[in-house]
């Protein structure tokens, strides 16, 4: 209960934390963030990666997006079924046509059977989040739609982050499942390191 408690007021501050920062800082951060992202050799490497579309308080990844497109990569965008046990898919996406509006500022992919792709041909998933912790431990916004994903999955899983994003801890269940890597402006942290280190110590 502990944990449950700590993370919905986690989850409230950090909307609010979003709200205030300003856009032009958020496309500046996003800037240098976009760098040691595509600089990495495993999204180099990368034939198809997936990232969602952001919400408006959100990092506004489309041009992440669109040079993976330039690059020649497949992209790929979640789709959540509320209704199916809380369950996420991910479709091919080539264009602004394809979502449509599922509730205020989210955007989803339509549900189109031929655009439907596997879990195991998606090389790196971009996990979405409003606050993270060196570990990969993320505060979401409580579906548990990516933790279920992610359960089997079995490539590169990454978030993104303004340092701003980051705190020293954020509480977690059995179920929660840390990303390999946070990029953030001004690094790039290794969070299965900080996992291993953080159980030594």
């Amino acid at each position: 209960m502990v944990n449950r408690l700590s993370k919905h007021v986690y989850r409230t501050l950090s909307k609010r934390l979003l709200h205030h920062i300003p856009r032009t800082y958020k496309d500046d951060c996003l800037k240098s963030i976009q760098i040691h992202l595509l600089e990495s050799n495993w999204w180099q490497n990368a034939d198809t990666v997936a990232l969602t579309i952001p919400r408006k308080i959100e990092l506004n990844v489309e041009p992440i997006i669109e040079a993976a497109w330039r690059s020649g990569k497949r992209v790929v965008i979640p789709k959540c079924f509320p209704k199916q046990n809380h369950q996420m898919e991910f479709y091919v996406y080539t264009n602004r046509k394809e979502l449509e509006n599922v509730y205020l500022d989210l955007y989803e992919p339509k549900d189109q059977p031929d655009k439907l792709v596997p879990k195991e041909s998606i090389d790196i998933i971009v996990v979405p989040g409003l606050l993270f912790d060196p570990r990969g431990y993320r505060i979401g916004y409580g579906g548990g739609y990516y933790d279920r994903y992610l359960a089997d999955y079995p490539n590169r899983t990454v978030s993104l982050a303004m340092e701003d994003q980051l705190i020293d801890y954020v509480p977690y269940d059995e179920y929660d499942l840390p990303v390999d890597f946070v990029i953030t402006e001004e690094r790039i942290i290794n969070c299965q390191q900080e996992r291993k280190r953080y159980t030594f110590n």
